[in-house]
């Protein structure tokens, strides 16, 4: 996936969670250029240039290094008159979880609230499921882990680098 001359000439393989957001940060770092700030959490659109990533050149030096416990992402569905927004999480327990929700199209914003008919909740695991035919969200022996991970969704990704190495 990267190439840095001199620290990835051998190669390396980690089982790390490494996002999109996470290559720019990672670049600027290898470069040894100045740091991008972190986008604030409110209004990111004011500052110039920010980065809601995490440099992972320190998995290079050691792919077995404490890191994210999540990765993120988000899809919408339903179209402008009637948005719902799937937020989810892949866990370094292999768990995809995913959080259909309301949206405010207008505020791109989510108060988590679920009361539309195609709200719910989806949960996979993927070592014994890859493909994601089993949906366990609703299997009454889950209901812990459902509520436990979104509860983390909903804390977002802020809580997941604020424990990462500096």
């Amino acid at each position: 996936m990267i190439r840095i001359p001199g620290l990835t000439d051998g190669g390396m393989k980690s089982n790390a969670l490494v996002e999109h957001v996470d290559i720019m940060a990672t670049l600027v770092e290898a470069a040894g250029l100045e740091k991008v700030q972190t986008c604030p959490e409110n209004k990111p659109w004011t500052v110039r240039r920010c980065t809601e990533g995490q440099s992972f050149l320190k998995l290079f030096e050691n792919p077995n290094a404490a890191w994210k416990n999540a990765s993120y992402s988000q899809y919408p569905r339903g179209g402008t008159r009637n948005p719902y927004m799937g937020y989810s999480m892949t866990t370094d327990k292999n768990l995809r979880f995913t959080a259909w929700v309301d949206f405010d199209g207008h505020t791109n914003t989510t108060t988590f609230s679920m009361h539309g008919s195609k709200c719910g909740f989806e949960l996979y695991d993927h070592k014994t499921d890859p493909a994601e035919n089993v949906n366990l969200a609703y299997r009454s022996e889950h209901k812990q882990t459902v509520d436990k991970l979104f509860a983390q969704l909903k804390a977002g990704w802020r809580a997941t680098a604020g424990g990462l190495p500096t």
